[in-house]
Parts: structure tokens; sequence; C-alpha cells
């Protein structure tokens, strides 16, 4: 934090008018966004240089204990975070743009060489953050920076140059949806898209996003109740990094140590000790029965619930339950409970015939229990009524079709729930939509009041770039027979800006993160009525409903940060689209290479040892079974026909919640609670690795409750800057993990059997599940 002199208070009395007018009504509380009150701009000056004063009382130790305590939003964005801007710091420099491509580059590459690897490895922004500090401390020691060197190497590596660096990289360093839709055309429907098309695509699907975001930031990025839970800690180790002044302070030492216990600590568990990933007592005495598995197993993928596991690997807890908002984490865990009881109810209860299927898989079935042969329905690749008939219906397992149900349930809820609830949040954005619109807004937030000073990114940069990556995807998906129309690309995306400002909404205040296997499964329900009997044209509505909303959410994240670190908004806007270029190019360069080069072990289920197409052969499936299946599964009288009407039901849940909040509008519960996160948790835990669900629940209300509002101070310096270490550290070991000893870019180096590593059970010693 900066320990800056700040000038004495001035003008007490605009202070004491201001106090009042924050007392007469909450819903004029900093942090909001207004159109007719505190239009003078003298006042938000004022509430700056308030901040200021604040932030370095907090620094010197000098604040009383009320002032660390952090209660809403607000509190988080000026002391957690520190509101300086140093002016005179050079942002577009030759060593940024070189570090931001250099690691755009990596990351890109990256990520397209492990979807295409028997073991997933993503990059983290963590990992990026500390890999750019120490590239860039070294080559401000290293290279000289006298006389003509001035340009190559400027000075000390700073904050903004840091942070515009990472926001291009972090852009970048992602396998694009679209890559999955290029590489599934190839590879199965012999459909090799020319080039020039699959990089608009690949263009196309990520611009809209970013548009989308352009549109959302006046309403989501400004004011500071949209606070990014999910930023704070990156912005909190930038500061950290670069503003307390190196090892001597304090907070750097802290951040420093406990990056490196936890880099040693996570060798045990994820390698030599897996038990550690899920410690479950019932597990240690039973390894024989498929109950106590499904119950309370869950550190193998697809094993179990994990009730009552405790779990001591960090990278399956993460620092999310140290920086989500309490409710927001009571709202998941309510869902959690839920959870535990529907997905029991379901399968023992035998629904949908789930005692015949595995307790939780993601494949479909035929009505004896085996692997559905979904290519046997396909005529042209195109569903075929007559081969279906000899073939017969396809089955979910139960845990499955409820994650569908309960899906839906979300989505509606998230949306109604945010236009009845945050309506006064999203007035801009709405607003932003009417190109005529002549109303300013004016927004109560001290980073805000501090950007100032720099030029807005014009709402008709992201007008053009909307109706320019519309234009290129109308015309790829033409050229690049998709079979997809316009009008149907155009409904999709009026329903995906929808859905996008929900999530992003419910995102930028409460630190959700949206699911996009749901969101794919929602549009491919919708294309599978459009577009009925066509599994590419479904690939194509899965590509340009999700991503602009799953794009939308990272770069709207990525302009808050840049808003905390005080990067000029034309220079994010820069970074971040040549992150997405450079991401698109690489990303379509590395999957051309290696579909061509490694077409034969993509093909095959195993695989080899180094190649594996397991993430294009489960896309395909989702394709076939939502393209050529959809209306044999979900129409009216259908095995599952409740999915699609479950939407219809999710978005009557908040109208109910909001009337008895019109009622009794004080009631903490009832203005805190919110059904679309409790409903997108209710199903949580039919998927993947749930051990670490009740350590995360623990540590989340010791940290978001006990702490901030017993140990306020501790909290207020410590809490993030711990957050970032903790997931730094466990990022970094596992990239290097994953690498040198998990295979991912050679043969695998298993550590030797004995009973924390036994290889007959689960990583829990629970029975292990169905292959």
């Amino acid at each position: 934090m900066s320990t800056q002199p700040v000038p004495p208070r001035q003008d007490s009395h605009l202070v004491d008018d201001i106090e009042k007018k924050d007392a007469s009504s909450s819903n004029e509380k900093v942090g909001y966004i207004d159109t007719v009150n505190y239009s003078d701009d003298a006042e938000e000056e004022l509430r700056l240089r308030q901040a200021e004063e604040l932030e370095a009382r907090l620094a010197s130790g000098n604040a009383d204990e009320k002032d660390y305590l952090v209660s809403d939003a607000h509190d988080v964005a000026i002391k957690v975070l520190s509101t300086r801007d140093d002016y005179e710091l050079p942002v577009v420099t030759f060593r940024m743009l070189v570090l931001g491509l250099g690691f755009s580059a990596f990351g890109s590459v990256l990520a397209q060489m492990y979807y295409f690897k028997p073991q997933t490895l993503l990059v983290s922004q963590g990992f990026l953050l500390i890999m750019l500090y120490f590239v860039g401390k070294a080559w401000e020691k290293i290279i000289p920076s006298f006389g003509p060197f001035r340009f190559i190497n400027p000075g000390p590596f700073n904050i903004k140059e840091h942070g515009a660096a990472l926001i291009m990289a972090y852009t970048a360093s992602s396998s694009a949806t679209a890559i999955q839709v290029i590489s599934v055309q190839d590879l199965y429907y012999n459909n090799k898209l020319n080039p020039g098309i699959a990089i608009f695509t690949l263009l196309a699907s990520q611009l809209i996003g970013y548009a989308f975001a352009g549109l959302l930031q006046e309403a989501l990025v400004y004011p500071s109740i949209c606070f990014w839970p999910t930023v704070i800690t990156p912005a909190n180790m930038f500061q950290a990094l670069h503003f307390d002044g190196g090892l001597s302070s304090k907070r750097t030492k802290i951040f420093w140590i406990v990056f490196a216990a936890v880099f040693c600590y996570e060798i045990i568990p994820q390698w030599i000790f897996p038990v550690l990933t899920g410690v479950s007592i019932f597990c240690l005495i039973d390894q024989s029965h498929d109950t106590m598995r499904n119950i309370f197993g869950g550190a193998s993928n697809n094993e179990g619930m994990g009730l009552f596991a405790v779990c001591f690997d960090w990278n399956l807890i993460t620092s999310a339950c140290l920086y989500t908002p309490l409710w927001t984490q009571i709202n998941e865990n309510i869902g959690i409970g839920l959870t535990y009881i529907l997905m029991c109810a379901v399968y023992y209860g035998d629904i949908w015939h789930g005692l015949r299927f595995p307790f939780m898989s993601q494949a479909i079935f035929d009505f004896d229990g085996n692997q559905y042969n979904q290519t046997a329905i396909l005529t042209n690749n195109k569903f075929d009524p007559e081969k279906f008939a000899q073939v017969g219906p396809a089955y979910f397992s139960a845990t499955n079709a409820l994650y569908f149900i309960v899906a839906n349930l979300a989505m509606g809820a998230t949306l109604v729930h945010c236009l009845l609830f945050y309506s006064k949040e999203l007035a801009p954005f709405f607003r932003a939509l009417n190109p005529w619109n002549k109303t300013s807004t004016i927004v109560h937030d001290e980073h805000y009041t501090a950007m100032k000073r720099y030029d807005k990114i014009p709402r008709w940069w992201f007008l053009a770039l909307l109706a320019a990556a519309y234009a290129m995807a109308q015309a790829t998906d033409y050229t690049g027979h998709s079979n997809f129309e316009w009008w149907q690309l155009t409904v999709i995306l009026i329903i995906s800006m929808f859905f996008t400002m929900a999530y992003c909404t419910t995102s930028a205040i409460l630190g959700f993160k949206e699911f996009s296997t749901q969101l794919d499964g929602f549009y491919s329900m919708i294309a599978s009525y459009m577009v009925p009997g066509d599994p590419i044209a479904n690939m194509y509505a899965a590509l340009y409903g999700s991503q602009p909303t799953v794009q939308g959410i990272k770069l709207l994240g990525d302009l808050k940060l840049g808003q905390y670190l005080k990067i000029p908004p034309k220079v994010n806007f820069l970074v971040q689209v040549m992150g997405c270029v450079v991401g698109a190019l690489l990303n379509y360069v590395m999957e051309l290479s290696i579909v061509q080069n490694q077409r034969p072990a993509l093909l095959t289920i195993a695989g080899t040892r180094l190649w594996s197409g397991q993430n294009a052969q489960s896309f395909n499936s989702n394709a076939i079974a939502w393209g050529a299946l959809g209306r044999e599964m979900f129409s009216p009288g259908k095995t599952y026909y409740m999915v699609p009407i479950a939407l219809a039901i999710g978005a009557c849940m908040p109208v109910i919640q909001y009337a008895l909040h019109r009622r009794w509008p004080k009631n903490v519960i009832l203005q805190n609670l919110n059904t679309g996160l409790i409903m997108q948790y209710s199903c949580y835990l039919s998927v993947g690795v749930n051990t670490q669900v009740n350590t995360s629940m623990v540590l989340g209300i010791v940290s978001q409750w006990w702490i901030r509002t017993r140990y306020a101070r501790a909290f207020t310096k410590y809490n993030y800057i711990v957050a970032g270490a903790l997931d730094g550290g466990v990022q970094v070991i596992s990239f290097i993990l994953n690498l040198a000893i998990f295979g991912a870019a050679g043969k695998a180096v298993p550590f030797p059997d004995w009973w924390g590593n036994d290889l007959k059970y689960s990583a829990d010693r629970c029975k292990a599940p169905p292959s």
C-alpha cells in the first residue's frame, strides 16, 4: 500500500453534506451509479482525497480498528486496494510489448498443445503474473538503461507495464471454443476449413464477447459496487510487489514466505501422498461398497460427492474461499447442501432409471446401461429416424440429467434476479444499446475518479467492433458450411447478449464464475429445435452462444483490473485486442500442425501417452447428443421433458423473493438470497473431484466472517495477499509437476506404490469408480 503523504482534509462542510446524503438513502451509497445526485466533480475529488487519507492511516498503522473493518464492496475497493496513480509511469513501452506478446505466444501455444494432451493443463493468471514479474525484474537489472538502451530498458519494471503485459498475455492464454469446432469438423466430418475462414471464425466468436463487455463497462466496471471479487487478489498482488518497497515490506515478506512454503508442500499431496487430496474416514474403513464411495468418496474424477471428506491439497481448494464474498458463499453452500439430498434422491429413487447407469457420468447410455452408439443414428452426419428406431432411445445418468435441470433453473433465475435486483446498476447498459442516448452517467467510485484524467474508450468503438464481428460471423458461417443460417445466429446472439449481461453482473457483484458446460448445453438445446438433427450447426450454436459470455466475463474482469492499476483505458483496449488476435492466430497454427501430424492418435479412443483427442471427442459427442437426439430426449412426453421447462420455472423463483423483499426491504436474508446461485450449486457435485468442498466451505466462513469481523486489521492487510501467494505457489509448482512428472510433455513418472498412493483404489482409498 502507498505511504505517500496525503494533503490534509479540506472543505469540511462538503464532508458533512456528503455524510448526510449518504445516511439519507441506502440507494445513494458510495460505489453506486447515479444520474442525478453528486454531480459536482469537487465532491468526487473530495471523496478521493478522503480515501487517500484513509489509505495512509491504514498503511502507517495509525487507523482505528473500525477503519480496518471491511463491510461491503466499497470497503474492499478503498481499504484493501490503493487508489494511488503514478501518472508519469510509462505504460506502452518496448519492454511491455515484448513481454506481453512473448507470454501471449507462450500461453496460447501451451493452451492449444494441452487441449490435445492426455493431461489437460490450463495457463493460470497467477502463474503468468509471477512469471512476468520475474522476467520483467530480470530485464530491468540485466539490460543497460543508459543512452540508446533507454528505449529497450526504460528503468524500473513498473506496475502499469506489468499489468498491461499480464492482461495481454492472459487474454491470449486459452484454447478458444472455436478451435473445438474447427478441429472436430476436420477430424470427424472431413470438412477442413479454409485458413481464412477458420481465423475469422476464431476472431468473430471472441470479439463479439469483447464488444458485449465494452457495452457493459459503464455498468459493471466503473462503480465500486461491481468490485469483481476474482480480481481483488491479483490487484493486491500487483500493488504489494510494486508499491510495498520490496522485501523490506512485511506484506511482501509474508507473500514470498507463503509462496515458497506452499510451493514445496504441494509436491506431497499432488505426487507423493495423494490421500491428502481427500481424507475420508468412511473410505479408510470400507473400500468395498459402491454406496460408501458414491456418498463419501470424491478424490478421483466422477467418484462421489465427498460428504464429510477433508482436503489438504490447495490445488483443489484454491483461494476462492478467501476472496469470494460471504453471502455468495452462503448461497453456494445452501446449493451444495441441496446437492447431497437431490443427487441421492434421483439415483437411489431410480428416477429416470438411474440405477441402471453409473452414479456419476457424462456419457450417454442405452437402456441396458451400455454406452450409446451415437454414430449409428447418423446418415451423412445428420439424424436418421429409421436408424434411431433400430438403435432405440438414449439416456443420461440420473445425476447428469439432474444437472441439466438445475442448470436451466439457474439460468432463468439468474437472468430475472439481475433484472429485478440490479436494475439500477444495469441502467447504463440499456442506455448503451441506444446509439442516440445522450444521458451522462455519474459514478461514485474513488478508483474511477482517479482514472478521469485518462480518455475513455468511446462507446462507438465497441459498437463498431460488434458490427464487424457480427459480419465476420455471418460470412464464415456460410462459407464454412456450418448449416447455421443468418437468423439462427442472430437469435442466438441476442439471447447470448442478455445472459452475458446477467452472468457478468453476478460475477461483478458476487464473484460468481459461470460454467461454460452449462451454457454449451443450454444453447445446444435451443439449437436442437432451431436446426434439428444437425450436429455441426449445433456446435456453432454452442460456440456463438457461450463464447461471448465466457469472453465477456474474462474481459470485463481485466477492464476492472486495469481500473485498479490505473492503466489508461485505451491502452487496456489495445492490449486486449492484441492478445485476442495473437491468441487466435497461434491457436489455429498449433491446431493445424497437431491435427495434421497426429491425426491417427487423435482419432483413437485411448490416444497415445503424448497425444489424445479426448476433448475433441467429447465436444463432438455432445454435438451429436444434443444436435441429433435433442428432440427425441427433451420434447414434451419424452424422458427429459423437464429440462427445457426448468428454464421457465427458474425465471419465476426470483419473482417470489423480490415480492417478499419489497414487503420487508430491510430483511437481510431477502436482500442477499440469490436463487440463481443456489440452483447453480444444487447439482454442483455431479462431476469432477469433490473432496475440497467441505474444507472450502469452512475456510470461507473463517476468512470472510470470523477473521473479517474479529480481526479486521489482519484481514485488510493480509487476507488477499496470502490468497494470492497460496494460488501463485500452487500454480507454479503444478505447472512444473505437469511438465516433469505427470506426463504432459513426455513420459509420466508415477510415485512408487505405497499405502498413501495405492493404485487399486481412488486417491482417497475409496472403491475405484467404474471406468
